[in-house]
């Protein structure tokens, strides 16, 4: 396991440099393949990208996400959270927050905290939280600063649930206006059958019953006028198997409904507690999130170059472009190419095989003969080809590096993105 923590470290001081690494590309690109002013431009363009630079941030200073975490003994807080992690993680009080309403924690593995929580500790069973105890852990849960509220219900739970979302909707109205709740129903692979532990082997009268606890708490929380973010069935059924070592790794899966949930809380949460999120459990995920954004952005700037009027003269900007997106999403995955490696990688991409990319920057640049007929109607042709051909090789690279795609592979995923170009286009 220290091993596997080590490497991550690494990788994520890799990416987090991500933003560097590209200033050097555009640096280092020679001068007869792009002008001073054109390297100006691509960059100011990338730069104004409001959700690549929202990403950015996030990967220069990830942070663990704060839950606020509401429910009963025996939820099965501790629980969901090594299930969301897929990890045994120890719960480490950090500090005494003096008041024995909540309780601070991490969770942590090797020295690497996935997430930090305040657990209320059962309010809803105790007869003492009064108004004073309420402006206690209002106190506690504000400096806190938590990015979401999570309300664990179990689901063989019968009574007390409305008393529950009570007590819920009054730390959200004293001390979590605005942030999320997000209402988890634990533990429903109990539900009958209780014997069938695999996701995939749930009957239908398991999934039926799930889907009507859903439904009852739904309608609970608006008898109440609060209404969730979210609604989410889990099973954080795992069996852990101990080695020799003392680590303990996962010996039997039950887990269910955990990618949706880890999902919406990568949607839902600080930027900053998304990436380290992400990074922390599903660290191609956001390689990927990021590699694809990265792709959407060159692909505009392959159709800004390519309605240059100039017949030939944005082929070696283009494949300048194309072979940085190419070295992002190659460093995304841990790997470093030069120009040189990126442009024959580029090439075989391309078609896939350097055919069919040559023949497609051919007729990229013949389309602007039409120029000649019709001014500017050439271009819009050109930049159609470009901005779609940049598309699908981003798509390929992030399926190649990312995925291990392989050739058969690509060449399915390049035809079905040009698809999805041409469609999004004619939307």
């Amino acid at each position: 396991m220290g091993t596997q923590f080590e490497e991550m470290r690494q990788r994520l001081h890799h990416i987090g440099n991500l933003s560097n690494y590209i200033e050097e590309l555009f640096t280092k690109l020679p001068g007869n393949l792009i002008s001073d002013k054109q390297r100006r431009k691509m960059m100011k363009i990338m730069m104004d990208d409001d959700e690549l630079q929202n990403l950015l941030t996030g990967l220069k200073d990830p942070r663990p996400p704060r839950f606020v975490l509401v429910g009963r003994t025996g939820v099965g807080k501790s629980s969901l959270v090594n299930a969301m992690s897929g990890r045994y993680l120890a719960e480490v009080s950090d500090i005494d927050i003096g008041t024995k309403e909540a309780g601070r924690y991490a969770y942590e593995a090797d020295g690497h905290t996935f997430f930090e929580v305040i657990d209320t500790r059962g309010i809803g069973e105790s007869e003492t939280f009064d108004t004073q105890a309420e402006d206690s852990l209002k106190e506690v849960i504000r400096s806190f600063e938590p990015d979401a509220v999570l309300f664990l219900q179990k689901a063989t739970e019968r009574g007390h649930i409305d008393k529950d979302i009570e007590v819920t909707k009054k730390i959200m109205k004293k001390a979590a206006d605005g942030l999320p709740l997000i209402a988890v129903i634990t533990q429903v692979d109990e539900l009958n059958p209780s014997r069938v532990k695999e996701p995939d082997l749930y009957p239908a009268d398991k999934l039926r019953l799930i889907e009507e606890k859903a439904g009852q708490l739904k309608r609970l929380f608006a008898n109440a006028g609060l209404e969730p973010a979210a609604i989410l069935p889990v099973s954080s059924y795992i069996e852990w198997t101990t080695g020799e070592d003392g680590t303990r790794t996962i010996g039997f899966d039950g887990r269910y409904g955990m990618e949706e949930l880890i999902d919406f809380l990568e949607d839902s949460l600080d930027i900053r507690a998304a990436i380290h999120l992400s990074l922390s459990i599903r660290l191609n995920s956001v390689s990927e999130r990021i590699a694809l954004r990265f792709t959407k952005v060159f692909t505009a700037l392959a159709g800004t170059v390519a309605l240059s009027p100039l017949i030939a003269t944005d082929i070696a900007v283009l494949l300048a472009l194309q072979s940085i997106l190419l070295m992002i999403i190659a460093y995304l995955s841990g790997r470093e190419l030069d120009f040189k490696t990126a442009r024959e990688v580029l090439v075989s991409l391309g078609g896939i095989g350097a055919t069919g990319f040559t023949l497609r920057m051919i007729a990229q640049q013949g389309s602007k003969f039409a120029n000649l007929v019709v001014p500017g109607a050439g271009s819009a042709i050109s930049a159609s080809i470009a901005s779609g051909g940049t598309f699908a090789i981003g798509k390929a690279a992030i399926a190649y590096f990312l995925s291990g795609a392989d050739e058969k592979e690509l060449k399915a995923i390049v035809k079905q993105a040009r698809r999805d170009y041409e469609e999004e286009e004619e939307q």
